[in-house]
């Protein structure tokens, strides 16, 4: 009977999840300063948010953004999770083994530093979390792997976060290149993305 007492009293009074601590907030505050400068200079460099749409393909860990006319950017990329605004649920990508193991490095390195400031959100698979925390956690990875930029891209109700390196942009339509190359597609542009993991 003692057993089940002390049982009873152990469940009822576990301790409460501890608090963020002072350093991992400071960490996550400073990451999304960072990562909303680094978008406004993009936004000014190379249009980011005025593409008209993007492709991924898992395989090759390539991303094309499509602009305007013939203008394309490309950069190679990492997954970090994957928003479902249906349900609120944030997913990280460290869980997803369908995901190549290179796909994954980044979200895994934010995986060991949620271990490390015991923080709950970056250590579940699943997260309920606002939009803005999963920004939050989009931002502590792209520090955490210091990738050049981070990209959400959007598949219905879901959006995909992704760590990238530096874009490449080509445009296609600019005088100055050879007639050629100007109407030759690069290959890359025939992945799409894929619609589940």
């Amino acid at each position: 009977m003692s057993k089940i007492i002390a049982f009873f009293r152990n469940f009822l009074h576990r301790p409460k999840q501890k608090e963020v601590s002072a350093n991992a907030a400071s960490f996550i505050s400073s990451a999304h300063e960072e990562m909303l400068h680094q978008h406004l200079q993009h936004a000014s460099n190379w249009q980011y948010g005025k593409e008209k749409g993007w492709s991924a393909d898992l395989e090759a860990g390539v991303i094309v953004f499509q602009f305007a006319g013939e203008r394309t950017g490309t950069s190679h990329f990492q997954t970090i999770g994957i928003y479902d605004e249906t349900d609120g649920r944030f997913v990280w990508a460290w869980s997803q083994r369908s995901l190549p193991s290179r796909l994954r490095a980044h979200a895994t390195m934010a995986k060991h530093w949620g271990q490390a400031q015991r923080h709950a959100s970056f250590i579940a698979s699943s997260v309920q979390c606002s939009m803005d925390q999963a920004w939050e956690f989009a931002a502590v990875t792209r520090k955490l792997a210091g990738a050049h930029s981070v990209y959400r891209g959007r598949i219905g109700n879901r959006y995909i976060f992704m760590t990238t390196e530096e874009i490449h942009i080509n445009d296609l339509t600019a005088p100055s290149l050879p007639s050629e190359v100007r109407t030759k597609k690069p290959d890359w542009t025939k992945t799409r993305q894929r619609n589940s993991w």
